[in-house]
């Protein structure tokens, strides 16, 4: 066993929340998971009419009144606040925490978040004044006339810290925080240095995870170039069931969603003293990156360094793992440089270990996906449900070769889980997630 590592304090996970393709709760997730039911279907609260992508992974009747109750806060919320706020609130519920004695400076809170979070259609009236006269933009006339035109609180609301504001002024948490700009990797290095800081003893309490919503206009606009995102969803329900691709010959590029999910996390002994329901634990965490630009070489060896550290973290060998939740986006260049990472991580024992990927549910949250694959993890080593499948995996790639997991499998605690998180370009995050006993 790898003992390159001081244990440290435990780290239990005591509060889930959450707002998803597949549901506002742990047992709606696990649920979802364990019928097989997708949370892909056609993109219809905007027009899609000028992108080539139309499907996604959009959150059923969100109404963020019913999870924020302060009407002057949603004010200064977009959509993909509105979403990270209300995982988080339902997080702390769940956890049912007593701050109340609690020293604030004891509070962690750390956000994986997508960065700027303005609405662009507060802008385009002031665009268009300075437009008036024709390209280029007339600066002149968008000092003394468009900037009349946008809202005061603009600025305000388009700060990338923004949901780390208000949930820091919920719980009243003056401890460590840090706001992590970092794609896709960005919610499971939330959740990893929240747990160095309970392990560590720098904090009592952390609330972190990572939200984000692919489904807007210029979000879809930033993506549509890069090659990366599923390009359809002209024929129905069907295809975006079946959209989804990981590891498999046909895969497409990923299908952008839109969820957040948060964990109250808590050091284990004071977590029992209060009669806290446990879901399970964090064990290890470590991060890495390939530098600027995706390149493949590199890239692998990150999340090879990811993984192996994050093991080393936990004093595991990857022999010990049951199961692999994988970045997986179903973008052929990323799931095929992933695959290989972990053939190399786990060398003979590639055959053997399970390797799953939910995004195959829920598409590609970003910043929030990890967090959301945390908890279906959890659901795993809780013994709620059994591993899931790799959806639409119909035809694995023969050049990847991992031991896919094909068909649902009958609920049964597990031990320990790796759980992988990637940006498209290069960085990578990997958690392991374990049975608290």
């Amino acid at each position: 066993m790898n003992t390159s590592r001081e244990p440290g304090r435990r780290v239990v996970i005591t509060g889930i929340g959450m707002v998803s393709p597949l549901g506002c709760s742990a047992e709606q997730l696990w649920a979802a998971l364990g019928e097989g039911r997708s949370g892909l279907r056609a993109i219809t609260h905007f027009d899609v009419a000028p992108f080539r992508t139309r499907l996604g992974g959009a959150i059923p009747d969100f109404n963020a009144r019913q999870f924020i109750a302060d009407p002057k806060s949603l004010k200064l919320m977009t959509r993909p606040v509105r979403i990270g706020v209300a995982a988080a609130e339902l997080a702390v519920k769940s956890a049912q925490l007593n701050l109340e004695g609690v020293d604030p400076f004891r509070i962690a809170c750390f956000v994986g978040s997508p960065g700027h979070a303005g609405d662009r259609d507060e802008l385009l009236p002031a665009l268009e004044v300075a437009l008036r006269n024709g390209d280029p933009v007339d600066l002149r006339l968008f000092g003394a006339e468009g900037i009349s035109t946008i809202n005061p609180l603009w600025l305000l609301k388009s700060l990338a810290n923004i949901v780390l504001y208000f949930v820091s002024l919920k719980l009243g948490a003056q401890g460590l925080n840090a706001n992590i700009c970092m794609s896709g990797a960005g919610g499971a290095i939330a959740i990893g240095e929240a747990f160095r800081a309970v392990r560590q003893g720098k904090a009592d309490i952390a609330v972190a995870g990572g939200y984000e919503s692919l489904l807007d206009e210029e979000r879809l606009e930033s993506f549509e170039s890069s090659g990366l995102l599923y390009q359809g969803g002209n024929d129905g329900e069907g295809e975006a069931a079946g959209a989804s691709r990981p590891f498999d010959r046909q895969r497409a590029g990923f299908v952008p969603a839109e969820g957040g999910t948060f964990l109250v996390m808590e050091e284990r002994e004071a977590a029992l003293a209060r009669g806290a329901r446990i879901y399970g634990e964090i064990r290890g965490f470590a991060a890495a990156s390939s530098g600027v630009g995706p390149r493949p070489a590199e890239t692998q060896q990150a999340f090879q360094a990811a993984m192996e550290n994050a093991l080393a973290d936990a004093r595991l060998d990857p022999w010990e793992l049951d199961a692999i939740f994988a970045q997986a986006c179903g973008a052929r260049h990323a799931d095929a440089v992933e695959a290989q990472a972990i053939k190399a991580l786990l060398t003979a024992r590639s055959s053997y270990v399970p390797v799953t990927a939910i995004k195959s549910f829920t598409g590609n949250l970003l910043a929030g996906s990890a967090p959301l694959e945390v908890v279906a993890g959890l659901g795993c080593v809780g013994g709620h449900i059994g591993l899931p499948p790799v959806k639409n995996l119909n035809q694995p790639d023969p050049d990847l070769g991992l031991a896919y997991v094909l068909e649902a499998q009958a609920a049964r605690p597990l031990r320990h889980l790796l759980v992988n998180a990637a940006s498209p370009v290069g960085n990578t995050a990997s958690l392991v997630i374990s049975q608290s006993v």
